[in-house]
């Protein structure tokens, strides 16, 4: 969700469970061997298997959740020449210190490291703001709020908190080896919608690695444009963040997104865990034009909780948002209905164009039971779910596995377990399967089979 986002998916899940619910409905009165596909006669269905299977039973066996690190790895500290806060400046997290640390931040060359102190520990209730910096690494450190919606009383409705670390614009800033938390106990809170961990605004070529982030009020990571005014708090975007690396942190108990995709152009993400995450855990979300996220892959992440584990939606054109890679990531419960949801708003210009594509390979992705919405579900999207396993809670007489509205589905080698129904496609879309084994609820692993 953008700074300028108006309710996130969440309320655009709510509405296209409502305007799509007709035809699903249609779908459940349908044989799982036969689909509706109701809309124009450009909807196209193909399906060249699941064909009967002969493999055995572990064909369909999980598999083991990735052994992944997080913000648990291990940095070694920088080499080289480095400083440190001067002791003038509370390191026991008994006082704010956010103004302090931003002056001394400010005074420091380009191509500085920082390295802190063992141990130290800084009370950032109003931020660390960055502005510009040039070759900055820092290093170590705890990092926290203790600022609660409450003390938003009196402020300004667009005052929503400060992120720990705010770094605008920049370039070669690298983040590392550091706990930053919050004050959240659970749930998303508006007023401290913008209390993220980690907001990078339009900053290029940034590095995030060996990070823990909990209990933030906002996003756990936001990578979000470059704004132009004097406070970079306008609507007219400079330019989006690009080339950020993030490899091994955990992102836990997040009010708002677990990693907020806004604005950018090129990122690398690996070794991250998100758990028990407000919302959405990977929220793509361009809220205006000239916002979106492109040439993204996301390798290896384990995540719990929150509303939906991918969306992507906002009122954004849908060119801005473009090949994102999701690869060998485990859902370890259901979230909402929906695993993967994509929104376009509006017909995407002149060409129609989709949203994507986005491509899920190697994953394990949890679907709810919703009567109304699929695990992909899809409305001006463009999906791959490839050599995936597909589940279903137990008992799931109505889940479906995919809904399609003016949208591009692909299912290739996929094992896809205890769905209700394989779902609904209508207004010009398209879905196509390609091999991997199909069970309905209710039937055995090893049950000869057509496509579902």
């Amino acid at each position: 969700m953008g700074r300028f986002g108006g309710g996130g998916l969440r309320r655009i899940a709510v509405v296209l469970s409502f305007a799509l619910g007709a035809g699903f409905l249609a779908a459940c009165s349908s044989s799982p061997a036969h689909p509706s596909s109701t809309g124009t006669s450009r909807t196209h269905t193909t399906q060249r298997g699941p064909t009967p299977s002969t493999q055995p039973s572990t064909a369909t066996t999980l598999p083991a959740q990735p052994v992944l690190t997080g913000g648990a790895i291990s940095v070694p500290v920088p080499a080289g020449p480095s400083v440190a806060p001067p002791a003038t400046i509370a390191s026991d997290c008994s006082v704010d210190v956010s103004a302090a640390l931003k002056s001394w931040f400010k005074a420091l060359a380009p191509d500085t490291t920082v390295v802190m102190r063992s141990g130290a520990c800084y009370e950032v209730n109003e931020g660390i703001r960055l502005k510009n910096p040039q070759g900055l690494t820092v290093y170590g450190g705890q990092y926290r709020s203790t600022a609660v919606p409450s003390d938003q009383k009196g402020k300004a409705a667009s005052a929503k908190g400060h992120a720990a670390f705010a770094v605008v614009g920049g370039s070669h800033v690298t983040l590392e080896s550091m706990q930053i938390s919050g004050a959240n106990t659970g749930g998303f809170h508006p007023r401290l919608a913008f209390a993220a961990g980690i907001d990078f605004q339009g900053t290029a070529n940034a590095v995030v690695r060996g990070v823990t982030i909990t209990d933030t009020f906002g996003d756990g990571i936001t990578l979000a444009p470059l704004r132009g005014g004097a406070n970079h708090n306008s609507g007219m975007i400079i330019a989006p963040a690009s080339n950020v690396t993030i490899d091994g942190v955990t992102i836990d108990g997040a009010g708002r997104q677990g990693l907020t995709l806004a604005s950018i152009s090129g990122a690398q993400v690996s070794d991250i865990i998100l758990r028990n995450v407000g919302l959405d855990t990977f929220d793509v979300e361009a809220d205006q034009t000239g916002e979106g996220a492109t040439d993204v892959t996301i390798d290896g992440c384990v995540a719990s909780g929150g509303d939906v584990f991918f969306a992507n939606g906002g009122s954004g054109n849908a060119s801005g948002t473009h090949d994102i890679t999701v690869e060998h990531c485990t859902m370890t419960m259901p979230q909402a209905g929906s695993a993967i949801l994509v929104v376009r708003h509006g017909r995407g210009g002149k060409k129609g164009r989709l949203r994507g594509p986005f491509v899920f390979t190697s994953d394990v992705l949890r679907c709810g039971t919703s009567a109304y919405v699929g695990c992909v579900q899809l409305q001006g999207g463009n999906v791959t779910v490839a050599d995936s396993h597909l589940v279903f809670p137990s008992g799931s007489a109505e889940g479906a596995v995919y809904g399609l509205s003016g949208a591009t589905a692909a299912f290739s080698r996929d094992v896809v377990t205890g769905y209700g129904r394989r779902g609904n496609v209508s207004g010009a879309s398209f879905v196509h399967i390609a091999g991997g084994v199909w069970t309905p609820a209710g039937q055995g692993a090893n049950a000869a089979r057509t496509n579902p």
